[in-house]
């Protein structure tokens, strides 16, 4: 088995460790929001981690009186400056796996000798560069990947800066609701793998992944595990927004998987007509038990729960569809070609 396998299908115990740290430090969490505040967000990351940072500007903005601005540390450390006024004052929350990425270790160092700002950082690495740097350090080694691309890691950062945002501004119905997806994360893992392959076994050469909102990041990263895991591009884009340009390249090698919202029914459903009569495979992900828009594959995601949230079961279908891609097509999950688990340089 390889190690991306083992490391998607062991994401739910990577969760409920997770969910369990973050019952013991909330009060922790708490009380360093209300000593730096909770009106100005700056959400840093590379890759895998920026695109979370998406999600998060989007969850947070949406906050009244609340600033957030995500932004790579590769851009940061291009033209700091720029970003001045976006980072005085403000909570930046880090993002990354290792803790050892140049890009996030320099810019971090750039913004504590620099700029008026706390830095909360998230990682998997105990001891790394980066949490010696920060203000607030959440460390989740249970979660680190071995292998190069992120799958446990991905998904329980997302998880993770969840609990951050219910803990940070008292959602207390968020919070249980995130528990609730933990708790049925495995079943929805051991439902999907079947479903997955028989995805798989469709003929595609490029994979389009369709969500708004909060999930933006998250379903862009589900789309980067196309590219990374089975080889196969793998790109994302709003919903409706698809319609405007993009769209054109979608064919009947194309395979589409939308996450769709219970508002608005007619708007989503057009859009699913529309991507019928391109010949494609198309893959309904909602919170319904059946296939409401008679999709090629449906998949029930859970219960109705904050939007938001559904970002944890989307990256893991996602992920065993990737893998299930990959493992057909003979391709190494572990080791793509050219990547590395992380950049350093010079």
């Amino acid at each position: 088995m390889y190690l991306t396998e083992k490391e998607i299908m062991s994401q739910t115990e990577a969760l409920k460790k997770t969910s369990s740290y973050f019952e013991k430090n909330r009060e922790k969490i708490s009380d360093f929001f209300t000593e730096t505040g909770r009106e100005k967000f700056v959400f840093m990351g590379c890759g895998s981690s920026f695109m979370l940072c998406k999600s998060l500007e989007h969850i947070f903005a949406v906050k009244k009186d609340v600033k957030a601005v995500s932004i790579t540390g590769g851009e940061f450390l291009v033209n700091p400056d720029l970003y001045r006024m976006s980072v005085e004052g403000a909570v930046v929350v880090i993002l990354s796996r290792s803790g050892m990425t140049t890009e996030i270790v320099r810019a971090a160092q750039y913004i504590r000798d620099n700029y008026h700002a706390k830095i909360m950082s998230v990682t998997m690495k105990e001891d790394s560069t980066l949490v010696s740097i920060s203000d607030f350090s959440i460390v989740l080694p249970w979660a680190y990947d071995e292998s190069v691309c992120q799958t446990r890691t991905v998904t329980t950062l997302y998880t993770g800066m969840l609990f951050v945002f219910s803990t940070c501004f008292s959602q207390h119905n968020m919070y249980k609701d995130i528990i609730h997806m933990i708790d049925r994360e495995q079943e929805l893992l051991e439902k999907t793998r079947p479903v997955a392959h028989e995805i798989a076994l469709k003929e595609f050469s490029d994979v389009i992944v369709l969500a708004d909102g909060p999930l933006c990041g998250i379903a862009e990263e589900g789309a980067l595990a196309f590219t990374e895991i089975a080889m196969i591009s793998g790109k994302y884009f709003r919903v409706l927004d698809y319609r405007h340009g993009p769209m054109v390249l979608n064919n009947k090698n194309t395979l589409t998987i939308i996450m769709t919202q219970d508002e608005n029914k007619t708007y989503q459903r057009d859009m699913i007509e529309d991507l019928k009569r391109n010949k494609g495979t198309i893959v309904a992900v909602d919170c319904h038990t059946s296939n409401q828009y008679d999709a090629d594959f449906h998949i029930c995601i859970g219960k109705d729960v904050d939007f938001a949230v559904y970002g944890i079961g989307l990256i893991s279908i996602c992920q065993l569809i990737a893998l299930e891609k990959a493992l057909l097509r003979g391709v190494n999950p572990d080791k793509p070609k050219g990547l590395d688990a992380y950049i350093t340089l010079k």
